[in-house]
């Protein structure tokens, strides 16, 4: 949206807001991501809730309607037996998972949302006035079904036999190992791993809760603690728009941290546009778009003066070439070498050398200069390279058509006429790489072989043919 068009935007109404605090680090909002809202299903009810607050996870216990048309009392009474055993009686109360022999219950567990909460919050609208909590946590709630791990359990311990106390014990040999002194980097990697993860989670006991009922007079009187108490002198806003958000739902991880996390190909335009060089940019939009007009790429990064435009000229023909006047990412920007760290990461879906494919691709880009449309199988076989990938470097860059790959974009007249001086660069520096293209072995053109050669391979195929069916007669006489 242009800035004109949001100065003419229309204000439909005005409300006051306010900011409730009564239940900070206290609102969490649970998502059913497999219960779809479409359906209309019964409010289930809540038997138990547990709730581990540094962790942030949560478990409840619904019941099942265990008297309805759905609901198969044989299967869940031997899903009972499985899981607590047949002398489940006999046991304590706490050592069986179901209380009674049918299974009456299914248990729901919760998983961080990976959104960062601190940027939501829950609104109410009372009187004309719009009350915002912010959240703690969102969770995503799914079925669990624990009982099945302690079915497997129990099926192993059965199926293991059991030692007699007769036989002998057999010495074993014991390994002795000494601890090695745990570096910076090794306990970082250690307090990543799953296994570390899941002895933390272990160490945090379930705190049990009491759960109400949505119109229950608790619940009611917990969701008054969503309006806000309302002061009696209320200050005017005084101070800007953009501040008065960034104070209000704090500052954007994409704008403090969107330098650290940014990679080419995979950034938002929202990350682009705040990106403090110009050269960034456009180096970020091309690796997004692949393809592009001088006039749309400025129409899309809002660059409106001349002497930006000029700049933006020689920033482009660092990240792109110019192909029928129109801008195209250059091969190294994709597909980097990585000789400064000395490491090379394999391109392409085979998995080939940035060096390799980057000279195919560029090969194929300057066919697109000589021609309208390129042949795949020509070019495929002047660059050596599998078809899958020459078929992923023609669609970034044209269509098929009956008369091959036909370049994406009209050929430009307005930018060739406006900016002469970069197009006779470009050709110049088209020129240097048609050499160093064909000064390569792998894309030169495959030479056909002479009429006479071919005449004498058949002829010695022919006398090969009539030797073995005149020693089959022989044979068969």
């Amino acid at each position: 949206m242009s800035k004109l068009e949001e100065e003419n935007d229309e204000v439909v109404r005005e409300i006051p807001v306010f900011l409730s605090k009564n239940l900070l680090q206290k609102l969490y909002v649970f998502q059913y991501p497999l219960r779809s809202v479409a359906v209309e299903m019964e409010r289930p009810h809540v038997a138990a809730s547990r709730i581990k607050p540094k962790l942030q996870e949560v478990e409840l216990e619904l019941e099942l309607p265990t008297h309805t048309q759905n609901y198969d009392r044989s299967k869940a009474e031997q899903i009972v037996i499985n899981t607590d055993g047949q002398n489940k009686y006999d046991k304590p109360d706490h050592q069986n998972f179901f209380s009674g022999s049918f299974m009456d219950k299914i248990t729901y567990s919760s998983t961080k949302a990976l959104l960062d909460p601190g940027r939501f919050a829950v609104g109410i609208v009372v009187d004309n006035e719009l009350h915002l909590n912010p959240l703690h946590g969102i969770l995503h709630v799914k079925p669990n079904f624990p009982y099945l791990d302690k079915s497997e359990k129990n099926l192993k311990d059965t199926d293991e036999p059991t030692e007699s106390g007769d036989e002998e014990e057999v010495a074993e040999q014991i390994t002795v190992k000494f601890a090695r002194t745990e570096t910076d980097r090794s306990k970082a990697l250690r307090e990543k791993s799953f296994g570390f993860l899941q002895k933390k989670n272990a160490e945090e006991p379930w705190y049990n809760t009491k759960f109400y009922s949505l119109n229950s007079e608790e619940s009611m009187l917990e969701k008054n603690r969503l309006i806000c108490g309302k002061s009696d002198t209320v200050q005017n806003l005084t101070m800007a728009k953009d501040k008065y958000i960034s104070d209000l739902i704090g500052p954007s991880l994409e704008i403090d941290e969107f330098q650290k996390q940014l990679t080419l190909g995979n950034a938002s335009m929202f990350q682009i546009l705040k990106l403090p060089q110009l050269v960034d940019r456009i180096k970020n939009l091309m690796a997004n778009v692949k393809l592009i007009s001088f006039s749309k790429l400025c129409s899309t990064l809002e660059i409106k003066q001349e002497s930006v435009k000029m700049e933006s000229l020689k920033s482009l023909q660092q990240v792109a070439e110019l192909v029928q006047g129109n801008w195209v990412v250059k091969s190294e920007i994709l597909y980097p070498s990585g000789e400064k760290d000395k490491t090379v990461k394999l391109c392409g879906i085979s998995g080939i050398h940035p060096d390799i494919i980057s000279k195919a691709r560029d090969y194929v880009l300057y066919m697109f200069t000589l021609n309208r449309c390129v042949n795949r199988e020509a070019v495929t076989i002047a660059t050596k390279i599998p078809t899958d990938e020459m078929k992923v470097i023609l669609e970034q860059i044209s269509f098929k058509t009956k008369d091959g790959w036909e370049f994406k974009l009209p050929f430009d007249q307005a930018f060739v006429d406006k900016y002469p001086e970069v197009v006779r660069r470009s050709e110049l520096m088209n020129k240097a790489k048609q050499k160093q293209l064909y000064n390569v072995a792998e894309f030169k053109a495959p030479k056909k072989e002479p009429t006479d050669t071919i005449k004498k391979r058949t002829r010695r195929r022919s006398r090969q043919d009539s030797c073995s069916s005149d020693s089959g007669n022989d044979v068969k006489k």
